[in-house]
């Protein structure tokens, strides 16, 4: 199976690649990716009740946007999250940082935006193969 992971503040990971709809803003998508968050996808050991979703979508002009909503009945502190390029149950390479501080504590997070890809990286390498490992 191909997989990319996600890791929220290292509780979260793996995403599935999907299809996408078209935007006049960025032209068409070349892939999304979802995800459904919670501490059993991560290889860390994480004891997090935090839970969520999140979706990155790389678009034809090289553009990376994401979405992601947390809900955290703990309140626990959430610092940053990012895209993981790895098989599924390794902990692969960061590829993509999406967001960085300020830490949140928030039972209902929802953050989106646009990223930057780690040098080396690209969102169609990541669209054609997100399980290389890194």
């Amino acid at each position: 199976m191909r997989r990319l992971g996600v890791c929220l503040a290292t509780v979260f990971a793996v995403i599935g690649v999907a299809g996408g709809t078209a935007s006049a803003k960025h032209g068409g998508v070349t892939c999304v990716l979802n995800t459904q968050m919670n501490a059993q996808n991560e290889t860390t050991g994480s004891t997090s009740t935090g839970t969520g979703h999140a979706q990155v979508k790389v678009w034809e002009d090289g553009t990376i946007t994401f979405k992601t909503q947390i809900f955290n009945p703990n309140h626990e502190t959430f610092v940053a999250g990012h895209v993981h390029q790895g098989a599924v149950g390794l902990a692969g390479g960061i590829v993509v940082p999406l967001f960085a501080g300020p830490s949140s504590t928030s039972s209902h997070i929802k953050l989106g935006g646009t990223a930057t890809p780690n040098a080396g990286t690209t969102g169609v390498a990541i669209c054609q193969n997100p399980s290389r490992p890194r």
